[in-house]
């Protein structure tokens, strides 16, 4: 999908009101669903069972999109199990759901646990996308920064194997009057969707440095970082005041610096950006249910993305969803469909 084809809305007025702080930037506009993606089309009827474990990073995504589908077939019967954990995976290893709701892709050891339990590896369902952006003071000298620079400034067992701690700036290149500036830490830390994607992604599983300053919530850490010139911070993409700059990124110390534009964050570029998933415990050659072909219907469909947005996630690209949507269309009955309006509407 190029960017030329994605669409844009202008959301200032609720994302001011959410943020409390004058927007820009990401916070100007929200991505609606591209316009080939198909709206959500009920067939007569749906019945059938289905349970989903979510861990409570995605439970208010996935309890979403069950209730709304609920909403439209009341006799689907979706059952939601929580899970304290940082992932719903445990719950369908042992056989207490059918479909797990993932905040990354799952792991080998993970896929090998999988396979020792039922006999086949689990069916993976892209349902969204999630991006962090890292934020400086708008006066902060820094170009960039890669992500083992970010492991040595936040994260306290520094995986990707930077042997010294960066706790000034001078360390990452930024010179004269902020050579010795301390780099001030700021954060969500607990286990809210935000400190667990910066921690997976970041700290390879790791913890957070004590010095990190837990703030309230992904806005509170913008606020934070605009009054404290020294300041670096990790958020949401859309948090971007006038007072903040987003810092490019780099996968590996020396290399090349990734602006988190809403074009690299669509294109996978972004080193801070990744899928969410559904992972489903169906045989290979077997049928789906109904209930789980009707979720993913839902949850591919345009509704469903819009969804996604309006709790701050990002859309699939079209061409994916039209993939991901021939794989669940054709089964069990005819009247389940996807049909693509005749004027789209951007929602």
């Amino acid at each position: 999908m190029t960017f030329s084809r994605l669409v844009f809305t202008f959301y200032l007025a609720a994302t001011v009101v959410h943020v409390s702080v004058p927007s820009m930037n990401w916070g100007q506009v929200l991505l609606a669903p591209d316009p080939d993606v198909p709206s959500y089309v009920s067939p007569d009827h749906v019945s059938g069972k289905l349970t989903i474990s979510a861990p409570e990073t995605m439970k208010p995504l996935v309890g979403a999109w069950v209730e709304e589908l609920v909403r439209r077939h009341p006799d689907l019967n979706l059952t939601m199990v929580r899970e304290g954990s940082d992932t719903g995976f445990a719950a369908l290893l042992e056989h207490r759901s059918e479909i797990a709701a993932m905040p990354r892709r799952v792991t080998a050891d993970e896929i090998a646990e999988f396979v020792k339990e039922y006999g086949y590896e689990p069916t993976e369902i892209p349902v969204a996308g999630d991006a962090l952006a890292i934020f400086v003071h708008k006066d902060n000298p820094v170009t960039g920064l890669s992500l083992d620079e970010l492991d040595s400034m936040f994260c306290e067992e520094r995986r990707r194997g930077l042997k010294y701690i960066v706790d000034s700036w001078g360390l990452v290149g930024v010179m004269d009057e902020w050579f010795e500036a301390p780099v001030q830490l700021h954060g969500k830390n607990g286990k809210s969707r935000y400190s667990y994607f910066f921690r997976e992604e970041v700290c390879k599983g790791g913890t957070f440095r004590l010095q990190l300053t837990d703030a309230q919530g992904p806005a509170s850490v913008v606020l934070d970082v605009e009054t404290d010139p020294k300041g670096i911070g990790f958020s949401a993409i859309g948090y971007g005041t006038s007072m903040v700059k987003p810092v490019p990124i780099a996968l590996v110390k020396g290399g090349r610096y990734i602006e988190p534009s809403i074009q690299t964050v669509m294109d996978g570029s972004y080193p801070l950006r990744r899928n969410l998933y559904l992972y489903a415990a169906k045989p290979p050659k077997a049928e789906a249910t109904t209930a789980t072909i009707e979720l993913i219907r839902y949850i591919l469909s345009r509704q469903g993305q819009q969804e996604a947005l309006d709790l701050g996630y990002l859309p699939l690209p079209s061409d994916q969803i039209t993939r991901l949507i021939s794989k669940w269309s054709k089964q069990p009955t005819r009247a389940a469909r996807l049909e693509t309006p005749n004027r789209p509407v951007i929602e």
